[in-house]
């Protein structure tokens, strides 16, 4: 740039191929093509003021392919200096000078529409063009690269503050691959690293090109209910030798871990632009990201999406429309393919050829994002090949004012947006363990006077379906089993995910005076419940035990409240609702019928035969199972192969010697009959006069019942089974039902009733069992 003084009142300067001249009595200056000394071609006007100190700035850019592509102002001094021009990479610098930049048509360098506080003489302007003369100019460069590195420090930070939160707790992403596809490979890799650097738990499901689709399913289904895994990602393209359905496997990774945003419903949500309910695909969400780090507004912008695929052109243009850009879509099938693509202040292209964007196809100025990955031929590189985008970056970097490079651009974001989707779905989970709020909505009462029967009062209300309830008090569906539409069963895992949650407040409803229809102690819980929750707003359950035959069908007819504080619907709950008493029953029988069994056996066989039976060889080979090796530790035998117990010990194992009126074990049954309070078994001659009394009782009083109330869980229930007390042997110890080798059958027949069930209140509320109201 050169400066050249032609008067005290006139200053003239080189401008990338023209000059600018400037009247400091007019404060008027024109931009002409041609020499500094010689007149030219007039390009374009400027308007200059007086002496500001204040310094001014402004970006022009040329809207038809010509060469003057951008003009800055920047002023820092006062009028009377010299000009003191220096060159920058795509500025150049006028001092003293303060522009008062004219506001142009939405065409740029167009017909001015005013100038503020300039005389009428000034208001006309030429567009820029200046065709004979190239002026080069190189566009920024928006480095993913540099974008991703910022992005992974920030979501380093968020993981690190959500570990303070509960140290053991790491957002989870599992990677699904099927077969060994190198260049699938190379991909997992890349993603595994950085999940690792970020503070995730990253891992690599590795399934054999064997696998057959519903197996894959099944394998998804598995992740999708672990409480641990935020992510899911299934590396594409399945290498298999079934056929397999690629869009029904990404479609059956659960919506609120498909961080990939594949799925048929995260597509969706981006279409109809619900982008905080879902994810955004990972590829559009880093387009979306570098076009904001460019500083160019997308709203109101005129954006091109060059490409129609499923997971980068389609769903970047509705990113873009949802940001407020006019959007158009152009494909391979677009007329006048450059034309449309010239209009683009915004261009992303993702059409899957080599370098197809030349420079005359960009707009001047325009941000130009180049989603394609090519390999082409070069002789200079010592692979043979170097890798290239759809757009020629050579030629369009000299016309665009953004553009990202390939590689280094759109590839690195890609993997970045993933793992930002897998953190804002680990935030998610984290958010409802500490502190998930209800969505809940009460159901109206209809109160009448007089008041109806109970029967009336519960079929007048029409109940939630159990998955409306299910969603607004915080299940997942995966924790839920459903019973029909109105009951369901809930997962222990619940527990576990809920594990660092603070635990609420329990309010317990003991016995009232008793009366021919009960205590009242449902009444008072399930209304006290309804009081808190559908007016006070509290976060509340009632806790019921499941009913009895014996009130359901006595005088009480039915334990699921009364009057206006029920459960409902009434006939599920007092009908044998989900199974758990008959359970209870079968299992206090099981192990009623096992002690009389062994009390036979012990008393009609040998030791040698007793033991045989007890310990039988397989394969010609004896094994103490568990429940075994516990009986044998406690009996002080400390030995684990059968067959090098002495004869003594085998007997001390076989007998355990009950003695018959120390029986406290009675047979239950969920009937109120009362001709079973008192009976003789064993009189068939097949029990060979091995005859006693006992009794049935009703099945809620059997000490399974207590154990349900009160366990934690299946392994603390399975102990509580074994530690049972069933009667005394003749030397006054006590005998437990892991004693009688029944323990494990026990708990297989309680693994179902263990889980809570999910009913609700006239009013709405959950109900699962216990007689306690949990308080949150």
């Amino acid at each position: 740039m050169e400066q050249n003084s032609s008067s005290n009142n006139k200053l003239q300067t080189d401008v990338w191929g023209g000059v600018a001249s400037f009247e400091r009595s007019t404060s008027v200056g024109s931009v002409t093509e041609g020499a500094p000394s010689s007149p030219g071609k007039s390009l374009g006007l400027v308007v200059a003021t007086g002496s500001s100190l204040s310094p001014f700035y402004r970006e022009a850019s040329k809207q038809e392919g010509g060469l003057l592509r951008r003009l800055t102002y920047r002023s820092s001094a006062c009028v009377g200096h010299t000009f003191s021009p220096s060159v920058g990479r795509e500025r150049w610098i006028l001092s003293p000078l303060k522009v008062v930049v004219p506001q142009y048509s939405r065409s740029i360098f167009g017909k001015v529409e005013s100038f503020d506080n300039i005389s009428a003489r000034h208001r006309q302007f030429s567009t820029l063009y200046s065709p004979s003369k190239k002026v080069k100019m190189a566009a920024k460069i928006i480095s993913g690269t540099a974008v991703s590195k910022e992005i992974r420090e920030q979501l380093t930070q968020e993981v690190t503050e959500m570990k303070k939160l509960i140290p053991d707790f790491s957002p989870g992403l599992t990677i699904v691959q099927v077969g060994n596809r190198e260049d699938s490979n190379v991909y997992i890799r890349s993603k595994i690293k950085a999940a690792t650097e970020i503070g995730m738990v990253a891992n690599l499901l590795k399934l054999p090109r064997t696998i057959t689709e519903i197996e894959l399913l099944e394998e998804l289904n598995k992740l999708n209910n672990d409480p641990k895994v935020h992510g899911i990602i299934v590396q594409m393209p399945l290498e298999t030798d079934s056929k397999i359905d690629s869009h029904k496997i990404t479609d059956a990774v659960d919506p609120s871990k498909d961080v990939d945003g594949l799925c048929t419903i995260n597509e969706g949500r981006v279409a109809i632009g619900e982008l905080n309910s879902g994810f955004m695909p990972c590829t559009p969400f880093g387009c979306i990201e570098l076009i904001k780090r460019s500083g160019i507004q997308i709203e109101g912008a005129k954006a091109v999406v060059l490409g129609r695929s499923k997971i980068v052109g389609t769903p970047v243009a509705e990113l873009l429309k949802w940001h407020n850009a006019t959007v158009t879509v152009c494909h391979s099938k677009t007329k006048d393919l450059a034309s449309e693509v010239r209009q683009a202040d915004i261009l992303v292209v993702g059409i899957g050829r080599a370098e197809m964007v030349k420079g005359d196809w960009v707009k001047p100025g325009a941000v130009v994002i180049d989603c394609g990955i090519n390999s082409i031929p070069d002789a200079t590189k010592k692979s043979g090949q170097r890798l290239v985008g759809d757009v020629d970056y050579k030629e369009v970097s000299q016309v665009a004012g953004y553009i990202t490079p390939v590689p280094g651009g759109v590839g690195p974001m890609t993997v970045c947006m993933l793992m930002k989707n897998t953190v804002i779905s680990a935030a998610k989970s984290l958010s409802n363990i500490t502190g998930q709020k209800w969505d809940f909505t009460p159901l109206p009462l209809q109160v009448k006077e007089p008041v109806p029967s109970d029967i009336e009062i519960s079929r007048s209300q029409t109940p939630k379906n159990i998955t409306t309830l299910a969603r607004e008090i915080g299940v997942n569906p995966n924790e839920l089993e459903l019973y029909g539409t109105k009951k369901a069963k809930l997962s222990l895992k619940i527990v576990e995910r809920l594990e660092h949650t603070k635990n609420g407040s329990y309010i317990v409803v003991a016995g009232i005076t008793p009366t021919p229809l009960g205590e009242g102690k449902s009444t008072t819980t399930v209304g006290l419940v309804q009081a808190l929750g559908a007016h006070l707003n509290k976060k509340v359950f009632a806790c019921l035990r499941q009913p009895s035959q014996g009130p359901t069908f006595g005088i009480k007819g039915g334990a699921a409240g009364g009057g206006y504080s029920q459960v409902i619907p009434m006939e599920d709950f007092n009908l044998h609702l989900t199974g758990d008493i008959h359970a209870i029953t079968a299992a206090n029988n099981l192990l009623a019928a096992q002690i009389d069994a062994r009390m036979f056996h012990e008393a009609t066989q040998s030791d040698k035969a007793l033991f045989n039976r007890l310990v039988p060889k397989k394969d010609g080979k004896r094994q103490f199972s568990e429940v075994q090796l516990r009986r044998v530790a406690k009996l002080g035998i400390d030995k684990t192969d059968p067959d090098s117990l002495t004869e003594e010990e085998m007997s001390k194992f076989a007998r355990i010697d009950i003695d018959p009126a120390t029986i406290t074990w009675n047979r239950v049954l969920d009937t109120n009959d009362r001709y079973l309070r008192e009976i003789t078994i064993g009189e068939s001659p097949s029990e060979k006069g091995k005859s006693r009394k006992t009794r049935f009782d009703i099945t809620v009083a059997s000490e399974i019942m207590a154990i349900l109330a009160l366990t934690t869980g299946l392994k603390d229930m399975i102990e509580r089974l074994g530690r049972m007390v069933v009667a005394s042997d003749r030397n006054s110890n006590p005998v437990t039902a892991d004693d009688l080798g029944v323990t494990g059958a026990l708990a297989v027949l309680m693994k179902d009733a263990i889980r809570p069930t999910l009913m609700q209140t006239l009013e709405g509320l959950g109900q699962p069992e216990n007689n306690l109201i949990s308080l949150n």
